[in-house]
């Protein structure tokens, strides 16, 4: 039903499908097909960025202390009620779990686990989310873990359930558009959604950004389809497949080839390869195009191919004729070439939340144009 957009990254990424995912095949490039650009830029790795020790392979991840095995449970307390998504080699299904660790009783929770056609890499996937998230605190702004079963197959991970969905699909549906993601979440939102709630949605994701920021944690898939909305449309981070934890020198260099989301992947992470917490803050900028535009989606009508070479030549997306100058300036300072000129998650969860009262003003939505952001041929990427 719902969200889960858990799996949909992991379709997202799917290379053999791709009419049947929301991310079309350019959405999610292959490294190779951006390397071009990397050979005639690799002096400016030197020459424009400090030099930093790139973190090896073997400290993607910090040891977890022997508490983390209180998460596994009992495969027969956990109950599966119904699948809710499915992906190419995953899928996602609402159930309950009993006596989960600090709970007792029955406790409804959504359940991610493999096909049985996965390749190994996307246990490896799971298994690294995993381990990403029992690093983490209980934060109101980022999905919690509540179990696992690894210890016999299948592979189940275990996290809460959100009434609402996916907040791709919350933006959409608030249009009255089809979202063919998923099947439907329980609750959908029930009128146009207001200019308040979009700011609220905007600073809430900042502020479960900047407490991964602090654990660490690089999320390198940050975008409106991997934030869930909760109980009193609260939104949470999540889908941590791709995540680094990175204790040493806050750098992740991508040494193995895969698919990225291009769209949504920083200026120095296509040229270079290279990833931080700045690298989530660009993300992040085009995550609020998407809320500000309710579900638009960036880049429209332009192939992804295409984007690294224009983002290259100093390109960026235009302003949204109903948001106002100071919400797109902030956009703009997210998407700086310069990693470290771009604002840090704490100063955005602050400058957005105390804008949060001006928000008929900085989102005007009387001339909010529904038709620019329902082009089908947008919609379906």
């Amino acid at each position: 039903m719902i969200l889960f957009y858990y799996l949909q990254n992991e379709i997202a990424m799917e290379e053999v499908q791709p009419s049947h995912s929301r991310q079309s095949k350019t959405e999610y490039m292959d490294l190779k097909e951006v390397t071009a650009f990397e050979s005639k830029r690799k002096e400016e790795v030197t020459l424009g960025t400090p030099q930093v020790e790139r973190s090896s392979l073997g400290t993607d991840y910090a040891p977890l202390h022997p508490s983390t095995r209180s998460w596994e449970i009992p495969r027969n307390s956990v109950t599966i009620e119904k699948v809710i998504g499915k992906g190419a080699f995953g899928q996602v299904a609402k159930g309950t779990a009993i006596d989960l660790r600090g709970r007792t009783g029955n406790t409804q929770v959504a359940v991610k686990m493999l096909k049985a056609s996965a390749p190994e890499s996307d246990r490896s996937d799971l298994l690294s989310e995993l381990e990403v998230m029992k690093t983490l605190k209980p934060h109101p702004h980022v999905i919690r873990l509540l179990g696992c079963v690894t210890e016999t197959e299948p592979l189940l991970v275990l996290i809460e359930y959100v009434p609402y969905g996916d907040l791709l699909g919350y933006l959409r549906k608030s249009r009255g558009l089809n979202d063919t993601y998923f099947k439907d979440p329980d609750i959908k939102p029930q009128t146009s959604l207001t200019s308040e709630q979009l700011m609220k949605f905007a600073w809430q994701i900042a502020d479960g950004m900047s407490y991964l920021s602090s654990r660490s944690i690089i999320h390198r898939d940050l975008a409106a389809r991997n934030v869930l909305v909760g109980e009193r449309e609260t939104c949470k981070v999540t889908d941590f497949g791709m995540a680094r934890n990175v204790q040493q020198e806050n750098i992740y260099e991508r040494k193995t080839r895969g698919r990225l989301p291009v769209k949504w992947t920083a200026y120095e992470a296509l040229m270079f390869n290279t990833y931080t917490t700045k690298s989530d803050v660009w993300s992040y900028g085009v995550v609020l195009y998407e809320i500000f535009t309710v579900g638009g989606s960036p880049y429209p009508r332009m192939d992804g191919k295409k984007i690294a070479g224009l983002l290259q030549q100093g390109y960026r997306m235009l302003k949204p004729q109903h948001v106002d100058d100071k919400l797109y300036q902030i956009m703009m300072n997210c998407w700086q070439n310069e990693p470290k000129a771009r604002p840090p998650f704490t100063d955005l969860t602050k400058q957005l939340k105390d804008m949060e009262n001006q928000h008929k003003k900085l989102i005007n939505m009387h001339i909010y144009d529904n038709q620019q952001y329902a082009k089908v041929e947008d919609l379906n990427v």
